[in-house]
């Protein structure tokens, strides 16, 4: 497929430079496109040709990296000159030597129900974690063998350009609106998502939030569809029901676990952990095996991490709280009443909603970052005592100050990073030194 072609890579980050490496051990002519950096500087043993406009009519096939803007100047000549345009998850499984694929997406939950899974896998074969999370896709799909599991997070960016992909499982958490400044409309956000499913068959499995049922039936999923539900449902799927989990394989209901035995807070994580446990018994996985793993699982990096207790002050870093869904479910997991930090680049989303069906429960909200007025704007209308202050810095002395015993202090910024960080990991891990730095 890759064979005497001539492919051109859009943004050379570290999904750029994945490529890169994974491409040269094809017989294939690569150029670079970036237009944020010197690639003269870069292509030191001249592994590349630096694309040049008139290149174009030369190029066989384009793999954009999540970075790049689906509308961007470039992919659209592209398209106008039918130039397939493919992400890195799509040029991994064309090339993939094993199909034990489980795919996740969703708004919100993604991260924490991929690890869940990842973790249970490997508890009985070689598994690989990758995609937003762990490596890279492109850096493991010639070590993965046939009989090796792949779990993918797949953001929305990367489903959008996919042709092929096809997960033996595929699980959607949840979906609802989320970045509309980069998809120009919530039906082309959810239409990425539903890609996920695109190519399964009968033989495959989909997996969905019950909540979204009705949402599913505008698509045409062939897999076997299993739900997860926080109350009792006749399909197949997992449910909550007196406390505990039962999982339904559609013939018999069994108990898996009591949610006392879970450590991570938030009926979110009771989701996520059904979503798991529907994905781990699809794959014949054993329910002691699934068990012991969820009940010592202690959560993800930056998912309302708890980071530490000052003066009975608890503080939690939330920084892949990315959007306002996530944020809202980031507050409503807290136990005292929350000084909520938050701010960043603003995806298009509205602030409306988090503040006011979490009025209840914040305390005060501090603001920093771009998006700082537009959020102040949100803490107006419903009445709730907000700070805007310059940076992060600023934000945790002033949370100090304003807290008391019992309080949580909650960074879930219900935006991006990108204003003032590369990432949210940047932006959590200076949280976490900053708080630590408290005294």
């Amino acid at each position: 497929m890759l064979e005497n072609k001539n492919i051109l890579i859009m943004g050379f980050g570290v999904t750029g430079k994945a490529t890169l490496k994974f491409l040269k051990e094809f017989p294939c002519k690569i150029y670079i496109y970036d237009s944020n950096l010197d690639l003269q500087k870069l292509n030191v043993d001249e592994d590349f040709i630096i694309f040049k406009e008139e290149d174009l009519d030369k190029i066989d096939l384009i793999v954009k990296s999540p970075g790049i803007y689906p509308f961007h100047e470039l992919l659209v000549k592209a398209r106008e000159k039918n130039i397939e345009i493919i992400s890195d998850i799509e040029l991994s499984y064309r090339n993939l030597k094993t199909n034990k694929v489980v795919a996740v997406t969703g708004t919100n939950g993604k991260t924490t129900t991929t690890t869940i899974i990842g973790d249970i896998l490997r508890r009985k074969s070689k598994t690989f974690v990758v995609g937003n999370i762990g490596k890279g896709i492109l850096e493991i799909t010639e070590e993965a063998k046939s009989d090796n599991y792949v779990v993918i997070e797949a953001s929305s960016f990367q489903l959008e350009h996919t042709k092929l992909f096809k997960p033996h499982i595929a699980l959607l958490t949840y979906v609802t609106s989320d970045h509309l400044d980069w998809h120009k409309t919530t039906q082309n956000y959810v239409d990425a998502k539903f890609k996920i499913f695109a190519n399964q068959d009968e033989d495959d499995f989909a997996i969905l939030n019950y909540e979204n049922k009705e949402l599913a039936e505008n698509y045409n999923l062939r897999g076997k569809k299993y739900y997860f539900s926080m109350h009792k449902i006749s399909e197949r799927g997992a449910f909550l029901d007196k406390g505990k989990i039962y999982f339904n394989d559609g013939e018999s209901t069994e108990e898996i676990l009591d949610v006392k035995e879970i450590k991570i807070p938030g009926d979110h994580n009771i989701k996520n952990i059904m979503a798991a446990i529907i994905a781990s018994k699809l794959l014949n996985i054993d329910t002691e095996t699934i068990k012991s793993s969820i009940i010592s699982f202690t959560g993800v990096e930056h998912r309302i991490e708890f980071v530490r207790e000052l003066d009975g002050v608890k503080y939690y870093n939330d920084s892949k709280g990315t959007n306002p869904d996530s944020t809202e479910v980031a507050v409503a997991a807290m136990d005292g009443d929350v000084i909520l930090i938050a701010g960043g680049y603003d995806k298009g989303a509205s602030f409306d909603d988090l503040i006011e069906k979490s009025k209840n429960k914040l305390k005060t909200v501090i603001l920093f970052g771009e998006t700082a007025e537009k959020f102040s704007n949100s803490c107006k209308k419903s009445e709730v005592e907000f700070y805007i202050v310059k940076d992060l810095n600023k934000a945790v002395e002033l949370a100090k100050k304003l807290s008391k015993d019992g309080d949580d202090v909650l960074l879930s910024p219900a935006c991006a990073s990108w204003d003032m960080y590369s990432d949210y990991e940047v932006r959590g891990r200076h949280f976490k030194d900053l708080v630590r730095e408290l005294v």
